[in-house]
């Protein structure tokens, strides 16, 4: 049986548990805070300075509440002598702060001078020490006494508490381990030093582990083998599936390898789910998962809804406290990539900006 049907199965299973029926919708619990987020890259990213400043000011009014973006160690630290170029997170961070949002970095890539494996872009550090060196300077500069915000007295204080410590290792897009090699003990050594980097600068910073895809509960229960209890605060998963009562079904499965490891009360973010607006745009994809992954523009309206509500019933028996929609905006061009269809907002490349129904559903739910 395929390794994707497989998943689905075991996820049907236990959706039958988390389901929320429609007609409880109007009485559902109060959210956690932060619990409405959402990712920035993509097609957010265009423009000038003052159009992605207005794109930060459009997502506070659109009630999001959390903000989940990539700090590239490659871009901010190209050369191992330094200087670094804070050029690209100063510009999120002051945008965060002007507009009272939550910012979490997740922090990956490897610049070519820290790379184990020199030709692949994916590699991960060869030495985990360099990463933790990184992570304690960005610490250093938008931390509570970060540099930052003594060169920005014009700007709200909010210090960057939670960091996220690299994106689904398991997979050689962005942890390549050639001959088969097990990426586990790399990851969690690394995991291991960052934290002890981050807490001498903060001790109250939050540690979120890097999110884990696919059978993600499958994936948690391997990290835990190889050392990474005591290691995390905020366990993290990336889900992308057909229907919402699966997102939940992830989470309730995650949750038992938490409780099995004796961290019953450690949280579960969710940090990228989405059900792309491509049908009828791209060509249908070859697996059959994808097929019943990607919608219409009402469909990933009625699917968010759907979704934020599950999460609501269900936040405080799993302890879920935040989804992050992948992703705030994207082009609604191309025939190749199905997350091009998966903005709340179309973005055009001179930064004009058009709300996609997703982005009306997302609105209402905040709202109740």
């Amino acid at each position: 049986m395929p390794r994707m049907q497989r998943l689905a199965i075991a996820l049907t299973v236990v959706a039958v548990l988390v389901a929320a029926p429609a007609a409880e919708a109007a009485k559902l619990p109060r959210a956690p805070r932060g619990f409405y987020g959402v990712m920035w890259d993509r097609s957010a990213q265009h423009g000038s300075d003052e159009a992605q400043d207005a794109q930060w000011a459009f997502m506070r009014s659109s009630r999001v509440q959390s903000v989940r973006t990539v700090f590239s160690w490659a871009q901010i630290a190209p050369t191992a002598a330094g200087p670094d170029d804070y050029s690209e997170p100063d510009r999120q961070v002051a945008s965060a702060a002007r507009h009272g949002l939550r910012l979490l970095p997740v922090v990956l890539y490897t610049p070519h001078w820290a790379r184990r494996y020199p030709s692949r872009q994916s590699s991960p550090p060869e030495s985990a020490g360099d990463y933790a060196s990184f992570m304690g300077r960005l610490v250093e500069r938008y931390g509570p006494n970060g540099f930052f915000w003594f060169e920005h007295p014009e700007l709200p204080f909010r210090p960057i508490r939670e960091w996220q410590i690299w994106n689904e290792p398991h997979f050689d897009f962005y942890w390549a381990t050639p001959n088969g090699a097990n990426w586990a003990p790399q990851y969690v050594s690394l995991l291991r030093q960052a934290k002890q980097s981050i807490r001498t600068i903060d001790p109250h910073a939050t540690i979120v582990l890097a999110a884990f895809a696919d059978a993600s509960w499958r994936v948690l229960e391997t990290a835990y083998k190889a050392g990474a209890r005591g290691a995390f605060d905020v366990a993290a998963i990336n889900i992308f599936t057909g229907r919402p009562g699966f997102v939940m079904a992830a989470v309730r499965l995650t949750r038992r390898v938490l409780r099995r490891h004796h961290n019953r009360r450690k949280p579960i973010w969710v940090t990228e789910t989405t059900f792309p607006a491509a049908k009828g745009e791209v060509p249908p994809p070859e697996l059959e998962w994808q097929r019943r992954w990607y919608t219409t523009p009402t469909g990933m309206a009625r699917r968010l809804t759907e979704l934020y509500a599950l999460g609501r019933k269900n936040a405080r028996r799993l302890r879920l406290k935040r989804i992050y929609w992948y992703t705030w905006a994207s082009s609604y061009r191309g025939k190749d990539d199905l997350f091009d269809y998966s903005g709340l907002v179309k973005v055009d490349p001179d930064g004009t900006t058009t709300s996609q129904p997703a982005l009306r559903a997302f609105r209402r739910s905040a709202r109740r």
